[in-house]
């Protein structure tokens, strides 16, 4: 048998890194998987390869049929800079997509089936004065606190049908939201955790000098950053648990980091580096409207999963600095 991962980025890898390194068999699943990319976190002989569509229902179900796929870790989708180009990647991928996985997954009675969430749904509604830190189960008024962007709306969708296939059909599923995930990789760079962290230690600095002038790069309170090595453990422990009672689950630090504490995290990694002062907006974090106060609760994880986050700030800094050499 074996676990099929859809999505050969940086989560993806790292999850598939994890799994191969244990004994498991791998089926890296990517629209274009590039192998030179691949081999930059994994040896390529502990993974097998595949070029797919999510989109193609009929070429994912014969995946499952060719590979005995006994359990599926779903992390390939439309991110927000993608669908902001191209709007119906957002249904076309990352709702149509999970829906053709699970069918597929309902059909080939697989174990387990993991959705990589976001927590951008829980974004809408910071607007309120939260007095206690935010679980999975939050309150929200689905008209005037609805997701935020096409790409949340989209993980809202396939989170809901996600759930259905469980309750329907008896599909054991988790379904993991990610914080902000923090981390740098031979591949592309288009999160705009990513992007920060790399401006931050240098690229495309001038004269030792970083000037950040991209609005989404820039917040007022704080916010929850996971380091990617942290996401994949998660997706691990969450393929293993014997049992998943909340199904939903944060995946995050429980911390909230102001734009400061991210800048300075920064500079200790690279002194010789000067920060141009900026002037913050009164937005949160990747120009979401309210700035947040309180943190995620975490705890489900950590009872349920076994989960805690393992790399703080400076950790994910110092492993991107290494990465951009």
């Amino acid at each position: 048998m074996a676990i099929l991962i859809t999505g050969a980025g940086l989560i993806g890898c790292q999850t598939a890194a994890l799994l191969a390194a244990r004994g498991d068999k791998v089926v890296l699943l990517d629209l274009r998987p590039e192998p030179v990319l691949v081999s930059t976190v994994l040896p390529l002989e502990r993974v097998t390869l595949e070029a797919g569509d999510v989109r193609d229902r009929a070429a994912m179900h014969g995946i499952f049929r060719r590979h005995g796929i006994d359990a599926v870790v779903h992390t390939a989708a439309a991110l927000s800079m993608a669908i902001r180009e191209t709007p119906t990647l957002a249904a076309d991928v990352n709702f149509g997509g999970t829906v053709n996985l699970l069918e597929a997954a309902r059909v080939a009675g697989v174990r387990r089936f993991l959705l990589a969430s976001s927590t951008t749904l829980y974004y809408p509604t910071f607007h309120r004065a939260l007095t206690a830190p935010v679980g999975e189960d939050f309150e929200f008024h689905s008209v005037s606190e609805r997701p935020g962007s096409l790409y949340a709306a989209s993980k809202m969708a396939a989170e809901f049908f996600t759930q259905h296939y469980a309750d329907q059909f008896g599909l054991s599923v988790a379904i993991l939201r990610y914080s902000a995930v923090l981390g740098l990789w031979a591949g592309p760079n288009n999160s705009v955790p990513g992007r920060l962290m790399a401006a931050l230690l240098g690229q495309g600095a001038q004269g030792g000098l970083v000037q950040l002038s991209d609005r989404l790069l820039l917040w007022s309170g704080g916010d929850d950053f996971i380091d990617a090595r942290d996401v994949a453990a998660a997706n691990v422990a969450a393929l293993d648990a014997v049992a998943l009672p909340g199904r939903v689950y944060t995946i995050g630090s429980g911390r909230l980091t102001t734009f400061a504490e991210f800048q300075d995290a920064a500079q200790r990694v690279r002194p010789d580096l000067r920060c141009a002062p900026v002037l913050l907006p009164a937005t949160g974090f990747a120009g979401f409207a309210h700035p947040r106060n309180q943190p995620f609760d975490v705890s489900r994880a950590r009872s349920e999963l076994g989960f805690e986050a393992r790399h703080d700030l400076l950790s994910s800094f110092q492993a991107a600095a290494q990465v951009m050499g």
